[in-house]
């Protein structure tokens, strides 16, 4: 007997004319068995580790509830290949793999992923006003304050929130409009208050992102700081502050949108001063939700009380014990305020209507903005009247010498 790869087999004669192989490690070899003069028997052989069958029984068991998912066998290992597929199929494959060293992740991340468009309105609003809509805090909520906005289909007419005072509507709503009804009433509400002057519409940002993929948001700004470095020179550096927000979307294959969104209130605290700065008043909190699409998250629990106290009278007489407050008056204040963040999340695909809709919208207002594109080369035209695109404040040649200006086309 020969063994052509003596790192693969080894063999050890045993009695009479017997002789064991045995494996050494994975691999290929050649053996040539002499059993007779004249007669010689070549074979291959493949060492592949324990369990092997088993395990590509198990990989094709859990393919098979993959779709775009497949596998194949090469030189002994199990190679999986697939495409356009589903972050949480992919996160399954990625873990078999770091399980089973004979397993190959191939598959990629090629085609069309489903985002999601999340309209978010921050918003600033009296507590007494906010609960009168119906938006209510539990103080025993587990993860995170949140509170979801839906409709019972039971009920013509009216929207519902379990637990919570029926907010009345005039015309019936159908099932197919029930989510649309109440995130419309929802931001019909908060514009009445805003164009009343009892709420602060603070932002109203529109964020798109792929599924799996994070997007985030920060309206406010940033302060500095002085510190230093490890070699102890001075140095600046910025804090940001006001509404930030990061969320990250995950669409499942029954269309539940699954969130994990991360939210942070921070303002300048003028009451601390300190050496290298101006110190930062916080709040933040974190949560993960699930919510269909169209439906409207409510997030909230950031308080603000202000207190003030005003004092007035006649100097000197004012201050007459007993008989000093027929010549005074005094006048309390006290303002609480909740941010509220509101996020409607809804799955968008490509050629979705709302996304053409809103498309040929901002080339609308740009069309209206600017006319005409602007021209290298030619004069700024003198425009006395309304703003000029060109010339007028904010253009890209306002203020410049007129050797420097563009000429428009005779």
């Amino acid at each position: 007997m020969a063994i052509g790869n003596s790192q693969v087999l080894s063999a050890v004669a045993a009695e009479g004319r017997e002789v064991v192989v045995f494996a050494r490690a994975e691999g290929v070899s050649s053996v040539h068995v002499w059993a007779g003069r004249d007669r010689i028997a070549a074979y291959e052989l493949r060492v592949v580790p324990a369990g092997t069958p088993r395990l590509r029984a198990e990989v094709q068991s859990l393919l098979s509830r993959i779709p775009g998912a497949r596998s194949t066998n090469v030189g002994g290992r199990i190679l999986i290949e697939g495409d356009d597929l589903s972050d949480d199929d992919r996160a399954r494959i990625a873990a078999l793999a770091d399980r089973y060293p004979a397993v190959l992740d191939f598959t990629g991340q090629v085609g069309w992923d489903r985002m999601v468009l999340l309209d978010m309105q921050v918003v600033e609003i009296p507590t007494s006003r906010l609960q009168e809509f119906g938006v209510r805090w539990d103080g025993m909520t587990q993860g995170g304050v949140n509170a979801g906005v839906a409709w019972d289909g039971g009920s013509r007419g009216r929207m519902l929130r379990p637990g919570e005072q029926v907010i009345e509507t005039t015309a019936p709503v159908s099932a197919a409009a029930g989510y649309f009804g109440v995130n419309a009433l929802l931001s019909a509400r908060i514009a009445a208050l805003a164009q009343t002057g009892e709420a602060v519409m603070l932002a109203q940002p529109q964020l798109l992102a792929r599924s799996g993929a994070s997007a985030s948001f920060l309206a406010g700004g940033e302060v500095p700081y002085a510190s230093t470095d490890a070699r102890g020179n001075p140095t600046t550096l910025f804090k940001p502050y006001g509404v930030s927000l990061n969320i990250t979307p995950r669409i499942d294959r029954n269309g539940i949108i699954r969130s994990l969104i991360e939210v942070e209130a921070s303002s300048v605290d003028t009451s601390l001063s300190l050496p290298g700065g101006p110190a930062l008043r916080t709040r933040r909190a974190s949560t993960e939700f699930n919510v269909r699409s169209g439906n409207t998250l409510v997030i909230g629990g950031f308080l603000s009380r202000e207190q003030g106290k005003e004092a007035s009278g006649l100097p000197g007489l004012q201050n007459i014990p007993i008989l000093g407050a027929l010549f005074s008056s005094r006048r309390y204040q006290r303002r609480e305020t909740e941010l509220a963040i509101f996020v409607t999340p809804k799955i968008v695909s490509q050629g979705d209507p709302a996304m053409e809709s809103r498309v040929r919208l901002g080339r609308e207002t740009l069309q209206t903005a600017f006319p005409e594109p602007p021209q290298l080369g030619t004069t700024a035209p003198v425009n006395a009247g309304s703003w000029d695109p060109y010339s007028g404040a904010g253009s890209q040649w306002a203020g410049r010498p007129d050797d420097v200006n563009p000429s428009m086309p005779e």
